[in-house]
């Protein structure tokens, strides 16, 4: 592929703001909708008065979970609104609509409800213990608060301990943070006819649909989802979208009209899905040369009050814990547990950053215990070509090497500083290896459909479902399909996702866009260009510069002549690909199996600087490689990769949504710690292409594993530069400073 790059078709409407997002759609009589939500962090509603909120001028209704059609409440999950017990503080319990936000806010606040507060448990391991406070879903027949566990086993762990010469135990601990991304969370729907038509930002078109039908007591024909332009999602876009559509879906089948619901950003961060805090005790034995000959690794998470993804989130930090080494004897067990804390979901990379976080982190600490080098001790138990990780899998296409190999090149670990301000200055070292796509813990197959279809002006559009989150992946499938037909880029279109024509392509998660979405485009444009051909009359012609030629070089036909020769002999010129990643399976009573059928890896660098005074990290260099595979855009990889290290700093060094008794006290951005561009020197995205992907475009995702490698290395750095180990996220000014005077008294 073409380094140089390619400007994505959606910048110039983002730049100049012609872009339309789902908070800027108008419909005639439409009405605008605000939740109203439970104050208590698990509560039994007794009543609700909605008296004072019909009578505000505008207002036209207020509803609730007995208004939902459909089905309002899965086991364990999110209820789309509240009936008998509210398990979250946030949780909605009514919806006020009105003909504008402002009355429908109004009206909300004057919505008066009676509750009896109810016992909760909030901090994951008394919810996990022998006798919780409470277990919130007794009625659903659960003994115990487990939300979902996931083991993997390899040899005897005991006995790998027999055999080391060292062994250390360490606990980490991850925070709660949340997506942010600029765009809150909205949906607006227009009932039509039978149905009801819904515009929303979404990750997964075809599950918003499910859901929304299955909650409004729809067949999913009469659910048609469109997607605008997305500002942003982050792991999010999915369930709160679901439960914002369904409340909105209830109003406009109640009244007959389109109506609205945009969270404010206090109720996206009152209510919204959040990152999955983890608490990682790590016990791991070597050798004195380095070897590790055991790691046990125990686990909890905290779901919050319902289940939502946690399951996939569980999966993947199980099977990645025990990072990127082939060690002999492994145990791991990691749970999530139900609480009466605000609900986790999907987060970017979910999973990964917090184990990546604890097993580099660990990895410095036991090259120190062993005075070894940190770079040397993970060149002795990297995996390697043919070897087994954690889970028993073979790997191949192995390419954490390499990684390592470039990133001793560019990033020399060199010895700590004291600058003559007296500052602290180090660097540290990560490095990953992340499973790609769905995985064996899916229910179906990996799979997404593409259709190509070629008009008779000689344009072609791509359908697809996988979304455009910022990410580029539909300008790196508008790319891989022109390059098929032998088109100019501005020829080839990426058609707006639109469920009532495009085909279901999964989701935009697991890093998998461009790698499913791409490969089916690949086969659909294949297709369709063997269909043209058969214009050539059976002469072997090659597809470029926007025509047909011949293997003299002579140009036979213009590609719109093609197009033009097929319609007229009554051929379609359209063509359908669909593409399946390889299938992967998993076996739960050995708590071992093939868990993805791809991997990629990466390795990164950081140089901070500490001020002792003040506490305040700065991060000075940080150089992130990934190997992603074949390379279809350079620079929008590397934007990939600077992005995911933004989100990652703010991980790192600020964001943390604090929790009281169930109660966030963070209520918006201003006590939420995001970080700006004065937070950011040098930042150093760098794309490898070492071992191509286990796909025919060979390409590996990179959005996801670009948020892991950032909080171990500054870590690392941070425990070379002082002395200190901090094993608790994020790291704030307030904590180092206290970790120092620790240190100093």
């Amino acid at each position: 592929m073409d380094q140089k790059g390619f400007t994505r078709a959606d910048v110039r409407d983002k730049l100049t703001g012609r872009a339309r997002y789902a908070d800027d759609l108008q419909f005639p009589g439409m009405l605008y909708a605000r939740a109203v939500h439970c104050p208590h962090p698990r509560a039994r509603i007794l009543g609700i008065d909605a008296g004072e909120a019909l009578a505000v001028p505008g207002v036209v209704g207020v509803y609730t979970a007995r208004d939902v059609p459909g089905v309002n409440q899965g086991p364990q999950d999110k209820p789309m609104l509240a009936a008998d017990i509210a398990n979250s503080a946030g949780d909605g319990i009514a919806v006020v609509a009105a003909e504008s936000q402002a009355a429908a806010d109004q009206g909300a606040a004057l919505v008066k409800a009676a509750y009896e507060p109810l016992p909760c448990v909030f901090d994951p391991e008394e919810a996990l213990g022998a006798q919780p406070p409470v277990i919130l879903y007794q009625a659903d027949g659960l003994t115990d608060n487990v939300a979902c566990r996931h083991r993997v086993v390899k040899g005897d762990v005991e006995q790998g301990f027999r055999e080391a010469d060292v062994v250390i135990e360490r606990t980490y601990r991850t925070q709660r943070i949340q997506h942010s991304a600029i765009e809150a969370d909205t949906a607006v729907v227009v009932p039509e006819g039978d149905g009801i038509t819904v515009y929303c930002p979404c990750k997964f078109p075809y599950h918003i649909k499910a859901r929304v039908a299955a909650g409004c007591g729809l067949p999913q024909n009469r659910v048609r989802i469109i997607q605008p332009a997305i500002g942003g999602s982050f792991g999010g876009k999915d369930i709160d979208i679901v439960v914002i559509a369904v409340r909105a879906a209830v109003v406009a089948l109640r009244t007959g009209r389109p109506c609205k619901m945009t969270w404010s950003r206090e109720e996206c961060l009152l209510e919204g899905s959040k990152r999955h805090p983890f608490r990682l005790t790590y016990r791991v034995g070597a050798k004195r040369d380095g070897r590790i000959t055991a790691m046990k690794i125990d686990g909890t998470a905290d779901a919050g009050a319902y289940r939502s993804r946690s399951l996939a989130t569980i999966w993947r930090a199980a099977v990645e814990a025990a990072g990127p080494y082939e060690i002999p004897h492994v145990d791991i067990h990691i749970r999530a547990a139900f609480t009466n804390n605000v609900y986790s979901d999907a987060v970017r990379g979910f999973g990964s950053p917090q184990v990546d976080f604890a097993s580099e982190s660990l990895l410095d600490e036991l090259a120190q215990e062993l005075g070894m080098d940190p770079l040397a001790l993970r060149r002795k138990n990297i995996l390697r070509e043919g070897g087994t990780n954690a889970t028993g899998q073979t790997m191949a296409r192995v390419s954490i090497g390499k990684c390592l190999d470039r990133l001793e090149e560019l990033f020399p670990l060199g010895a700590p500083v004291v600058t003559p301000e007296g500052k602290l200055r180090a660097r540290g070292i990560a490095c990953l290896h992340r499973g790609e796509s769905y995985g064996a813990a899916a229910r179906d197959a990996d799979t997404a459909g593409t259709d190509v279809r070629a008009f008779a002006d000689g344009s072609v559009g791509v359908y697809t479902s996988i979304s455009e989150v910022g990410q580029g992946t539909h300008a790196a499938m508008a790319k891989i399909c022109a390059d098929i037909l032998g088109l100019p880029l501005e020829q080839v279109r990426i058609c707006p996702v639109d469920t009532a024509f495009v085909p279901d392509s999964g989701a935009t998660a697991g890093s998998r866009g461009t790698i499913s979405g791409g490969n089916a485009v690949r086969i659909a444009a294949g297709k369709l260009r063997d269909i043209l051909q058969s214009a050539a009359d059976g002469e072997d012609v090659a597809f470029r510069d926007g025509g047909l030629f011949r293997q003299n070089g002579e140009r036979l036909m213009t590609f719109r002549e093609a197009v033009g020769i097929c319609h007229s002999r009554g051929i379609r010129t359209d063509a359908a690909g669909q593409w399946e990643a390889p299938r992967t399976g998993w076996d739960f009573e050995k708590h071992q199996g093939n868990t993805y059928y791809s991997f990629s890896y990466g390795a990164a660098g950081a140089e901070v600087e500490i001020d002792p005074v003040t506490g305040k990290v700065e991060v000075l260099d940080l150089l992130c490689l990934h190997d992603i595979g074949k390379i279809v855009n350079y620079p929008e990889a590397c934007g990939q990769i600077a992005g995911g290290v933004a989100m990652a700093m703010g991980y790192t060094l600020t964001e943390e949504l604090e929790s009281r008794e169930g109660i966030l006290k963070n209520k918006n951005f201003d006590t939420y710690l995001l970080p700006t561009a004065m937070d950011f020197h040098r930042v150093r995205a760098v794309p490898l292409e070492e071992e191509a992907a286990e796909n025919p475009l060979g390409v590996h995702g990179v959005g996801e594993a670009s948020t892991a490698l950032v909080a171990p290395a500054v870590a690392n750095a941070i425990a070379r530069a002082s002395g200190l180990r901090l094993r608790t996220l994020p790291f704030t000014l307030e904590r180092v400073r206290a970790a120092l005077e620790k240190e100093e008294a």
